[in-house]
């Protein structure tokens, strides 16, 4: 048996027995360069530049730390071909969970801009003096009323941790209680409207071919929504908002 090959077996052995530091970091720093050759191989293939090439080698490592782990050298198989599998498996699931985070964060930032939209629209019905006014208080009900309904566990449970002190996290709840009664006391359409943007995350579009009706519809209704709730809760819980 080559030198070489003696020296890893003699290191599996040590990982086996007795799960050595030593020999597994031995292992991997043989086996990297090959993580490396295969993070190389699926980047050449890449269509786009969004992912770099560091993301694709981070990949393949986790890969190769998974086989390391399982691999048993006394059934006779070479480690780099146990161990592709698991890096190519690594490196297609990693991207795919990373397009998918992209995704959301993409469809996030059209509805934060669709909700900007309907908030500027609402301004631009405001008199002369007071459109900043108008326009400052309904960007903060639309942008906020996403953040609060969050807030409630029934959007994303678990994403998102709040720091907030005491006293200000109790009064942020009852805010939320105050918002969802006033959601459920909406008109039907309205409710709907507000529930689908902002508790299921679509889009007017959708929304609109939900129920049939215009965008440019929906987007009336969800203005209605929004001054109605502006005075459901009253003028303390605007300046909240």
């Amino acid at each position: 048996m080559p030198p070489a090959a003696a020296h890893e077996l003699a290191l599996w052995r040590r990982l086996r027995s007795s799960g050595d530091g030593e020999a597994r970091a031995g292992l991997l720093a043989l086996h990297m360069p090959y993580a490396r050759i295969v993070a190389a191989t699926y980047y050449a293939r890449r269509y786009t530049d969004e992912v770099e090439f560091g993301d694709y080698l981070q990949y393949a490592s986790i890969g190769l730390l998974e086989a390391l782990e399982r691999f048993d050298p006394d059934r006779g198989a070479l480690f780099r071909t146990f161990a592709a599998r698991r890096m190519h498996g690594a490196i297609l699931n990693g991207l795919e969970r990373l397009s998918e985070k992209q995704q959301q964060i993409s469809a996030r930032q059209r509805l934060r801009a669709e909700r900007v939209q309907a908030a500027k629209e609402m301004a631009r019905d405001a008199g002369t003096g007071d459109r900043l006014y108008a326009y400052v208080a309904e960007v903060g009900v639309g942008l906020a009323l996403a953040w609060l309904l969050e807030g409630t566990g029934l959007v994303h449970p678990g994403e998102r941790a709040e720091s907030l002190p005491f006293y200000h996290h109790a009064e942020v709840r009852q805010l939320r209680e105050s918002l969802l009664q006033a959601v459920e006391a909406l008109p039907a359409q309205e409710r709907t409207v507000i529930r689908s943007h902002y508790l299921q995350d679509l889009p007017f579009e959708e929304i609109a071919t939900m129920l049939q009706l215009t965008k440019g519809r929906i987007s009336q209704v969800h203005k209605s929504a929004l001054q109605r709730l502006r005075a459901c809760l009253g003028d303390g819980a605007a300046v909240a908002l």
